[in-house]
């Protein structure tokens, strides 16, 4: 989980300051810092975002650097705990960069106070901080989102789907797919065990464990069957329900599924707020002005607009109302992957896999096909 956040500025006459820090008893270490900025700077290409585990401060830090030669040579810190996986929260991190990153500039261009500034960040910082909180106690769909919200989730799918995988190679192919150290495989597996789709289990005479694929998933936009349900009957009004109809058939028409818009689909997921209203205009459509409070918190419409820019919302006016409805739905489905089966007998006859261990993933398989998946 989140322990905090930090703001530094580097200048040539200063070196490395301190802006800002949230909370304000976060304890926090300038060598430490510096060798996070070093991490930015050195090697043979120079990182803008990088990823550190610090056991002095028994923290993992996901660092963002805008550069030396930049016009304001930014760093940004999220410090979670150690050993934690900045992936796993999607792109939560890269959004608070780049907000935190305008807040700054009105900052460098005087366009307000200091202290009004520092008051802004630290108001910022504090609903990050919840947003964290509420990241620990994701639903099952947005869990299933979060595998498919990064790069590293969507490698070790790709892994698993070729049949069963020892926690060594996973690690070893990780590792040298993403070009990165895996330092807590268990952490990064959690969403997969906490949803089904992988068991863990040993075989006979190895002593390392494995990992066995038990459920696949898609992850796509659906029609909102609730609300066309509801239009079918004129709802909310006759004029409103025709409307909507009509562009939910136009929508539909032209829509392709893709992995660019599915990492988009998991990102709205993965945001609590954006969750929070997903749901509430799955099973009801609202009157603009008349939304029910408690949801999106103060940034509501702001949220509304966006999900209306990205057409899982859209806003239909009659007379004076204006209509927010669920134009398009998010659609997760986990299947049983019934696909594996010829792919573990050819690896087994290929040599490519362990007898044991073949015959192991067939069981559990069949185990759960009898129970329904």
């Amino acid at each position: 989980m989140v322990k905090g956040f930090s703001v530094w500025k580097w200048s040539i006459q200063e070196g490395l300051l301190l802006i800002r820090k949230f909370p304000e008893e976060l304890e926090i270490s300038t060598q430490d810092m510096m060798r996070v900025f070093y991490n930015h700077i050195t090697g043979a290409e120079k990182q803008e975002n990088v990823v550190l585990r610090l056991p002095s401060m028994e923290s993992s830090i996901a660092s963002h650097f805008t550069g030396v030669k930049s016009k304001a040579p930014y760093m940004i810190n999220v410090i979670l705990e150690l050993g934690e996986d900045p992936e796993l929260f999607g792109n939560v991190i890269t959004r608070i960069n780049e907000e935190v990153m305008e807040i700054l500039t009105i900052l460098d261009e005087k366009k307000a106070g200091t202290l009004e500034i520092y008051k802004e960040l630290d108001e910022y910082f504090k609903k990050m901080f919840a947003l964290f909180q509420r990241l620990t106690n994701l639903s099952k769909e947005q869990k299933v989102a979060q595998i498919y919200s990064n790069p590293k989730g969507h490698q070790i799918m790709t892994l698993l789907q070729e049949g069963p995988i020892s926690k060594k190679e996973l690690r070893y192919n990780l590792e040298k797919n993403l070009n990165q150290v895996i330092s807590n495989l268990e952490l990064t597996l959690d969403p997969y065990t906490e949803t089904d789709i992988i068991k863990e289990d040993w075989i006979e005479g190895d002593k390392d464990q494995y990992i066995f694929l038990m459920k696949d998933f898609t992850i796509m936009r659906g029609p909102a069957t609730k609300i066309i349900e509801k239009a079918r009957k004129n709802k909310p009004t006759p004029g409103v329900a025709k409307q909507y109809l009509k562009q939910v058939s136009e929508f539909f028409s032209k829509y392709k599924p893709s992995s660019e818009d599915g990492m988009k689909i998991a990102g709205i997921l993965m945001h609590p707020d954006m969750y929070d209203i997903l749901r509430l205009f799955s099973f009801e459509s609202h009157n603009y002005q008349k939304i029910p409070p408690g949801y999106g918190g103060p940034e509501m419409k702001k949220i509304i607009d966006l999900l209306i820019q990205e057409k899982i919302l859209t806003i239909i006016k009659e007379d004076k109302a204006e209509w927010v409805m669920l134009l398009s739905d998010v659609d997760i489905a986990l299947f049983f992957p019934e696909y594996l089966l010829e792919k573990i007998r050819i690896a087994l006859r290929d040599g490519k896999i362990k007898k044991q261990a073949a015959i192991k993933h067939l069981n559990l398989l069949e185990k759960s096909y009898s129970k329904g998946a």
